[in-house]
């Protein structure tokens, strides 16, 4: 298993940024590796591109399932092109994984890359799922619904002002018109989406699941649980296993250390 913490620099940002990246390895360093199935994991609010890495236990899970993980770093930006700010939404989407697989043996495939995230990162990877779905064939998103969590402070809501300016109702609206153009198209996607029983946000979450599981049959195959919790690492680290579990990957048959 290698661990690569790089830095490159993004030309939708105009700047360097982080990047972690989680890689099986084979034991004999002679056997060719395939292009590893990747999830694309996105961290939460006051997080950073090494939180997976510190708080959950995602290394050993990457490991078990034979699947690379790229984590990078969205700062305080929802994984949107911001009002006053970056444009992490067109980094994401349309920079990061083609530098990834020119840099990594990653599979181009997209039945093979996944998104998913916790808190404002599971925000992000459900907006950015659906927003792009020629991207990702799988959704996980944890502690989070899909429109933004509004918080009292002071600060939160000038970040939001930072995020959106005022036009935080349109990205929501985009966001549900995304969900129902992809549900009437060709390309089925998944969604699993969980939230704890004790979680501050579980109400947001219980909406989201009304508005998915209230839209007709089509391309969109979405499934909720609820998991015992609160809004923390304990939970997240827990959603992270199960989703991964939810992808059903078969490791390659090359010895992975």
């Amino acid at each position: 298993m290698s661990l690569i913490q790089m830095r490159l620099f993004s030309q939708a940002l105009n700047m360097f940024t982080p990047v972690n990246v989680i890689l099986p390895q084979p034991r004999d360093a002679h056997r060719e590796l395939q292009p590893l199935p990747t999830l694309y994991l996105l961290h939460g609010m006051g997080d950073d591109a090494t939180a997976w890495m510190r708080k959950s236990c995602v290394e050993r899970y990457a490991l078990e399932h034979g699947v690379a993980v790229v984590m990078p770093d969205g700062g305080l930006s929802c994984y949107e092109n911001m009002a006053h700010g970056g444009a992490y939404r067109d980094y994401i989407c349309d920079e990061l994984p083609l530098t990834m697989r020119k840099t990594f043996p990653l599979s181009a495939q997209r039945e093979q890359n996944f998104i998913a995230g916790c808190s404002m990162g599971g925000f992000g990877a459900l907006k950015l799922g659906l927003a792009r779905p020629e991207l990702w064939s799988k959704i996980g998103c944890f502690s989070a619904a899909h429109f933004e969590y509004r918080p009292d402070s002071p600060r939160n809501q000038a970040m939001l002002r930072r995020v959106y300016g005022d036009r935080l109702d349109e990205y929501e609206a985009r966001i549900a018109a995304d969900a129902q153009s992809v549900n009437a198209g060709s390309l089925p996607l998944s969604i699993w989406h969980c939230c704890g029983t004790e979680d501050a946000l579980r109400d947001n979450a219980l909406q989201s699941r009304v508005f998915f599981e209230g839209m007709e049959a089509g391309a969109i195959a979405y499934r909720f649980e609820m998991l015992p919790g609160r809004h923390d690492w304990a939970l997240w680290d827990a959603a992270a296993r199960r989703f991964l579990e939810t992808l059903e990957l078969n490791p390659t048959e090359v010895q992975l250390f």
